[in-house]
């Protein structure tokens, strides 16, 4: 009995220990992301006709719907457009209250610079026609993930950025890819932020 007791025991210091580094890792990845925003102008203005700013986002996006990405409308007053990225985060995974994980819900990159929206429910296919490139949401998809969140009312950051020149990768780029190659090449961005429990 007392074996099992320190094998117990011993297992869960071994989780507190994961959880806190997870924390730590999760929190260090927002404060760099939010460091490197802090270099950058903020001059494009992100609105959206499924939510409002700071809003709930509509069950229709979200997993107990269809998962429908929600329509994106952003005006840019910069001159010299390569292309457009749009990123959306969940910076709460599980909890609000104690993050493990950033969870990237949608990776979309080289959007033509004709491009200053998308409507609600765009497919992958879809984005591809219009000449952008879908990368690799925080499961290893290529769709846009809706809010699910497990615990609590979790915040969802969709942040566009205006880029000089086109982005080109030789594999499947994830957020963190598409954050390091755009690295000195961003004009300017917008966010917004919606939120579902």
């Amino acid at each position: 009995m007392r074996l099992i007791s320190q094998i117990l025991l011993g297992l869960f210091v071994v989780l507190v220990a994961v959880a806190v580094t997870m924390h730590w890792l999760a929190r260090r990845g927002r404060e760099n992301e939010l460091a490197q925003l802090g270099t950058l102008r903020k001059t494009l203005t992100l609105s959206s006709s499924s939510f409002p700013p700071n809003g709930d986002l509509p069950v229709s996006c979200s997993c107990k719907g269809k998962e429908l990405s929600p329509a994106l409308l952003w005006e840019n007053p910069d001159s010299g457009v390569g292309s457009y990225v749009v990123l959306v985060t969940d910076y709460d995974v599980p909890t609000p209250d104690y993050s493990l994980y950033n969870l990237s819900h949608w990776v979309v990159y080289n959007l033509p610079p004709s491009v200053r929206s998308l409507p609600e429910g765009v497919m992958p296919e879809q984005l591809r026609m219009l000449g952008a490139r879908v990368g690799k949401n925080g499961t290893g998809g290529m769709k846009f993930i809706g809010p699910c969140p497990p615990i609590g009312r979790h915040a969802y950051v969709f942040r566009v950025y205006a880029l000089d020149q086109v982005l080109s990768f030789t594999d499947l780029p994830g957020k963190q890819d598409v954050l390091e190659a755009m690295n000195g090449h961003v004009l300017g961005y917008g966010e917004l932020t919606g939120y579902f429990q």
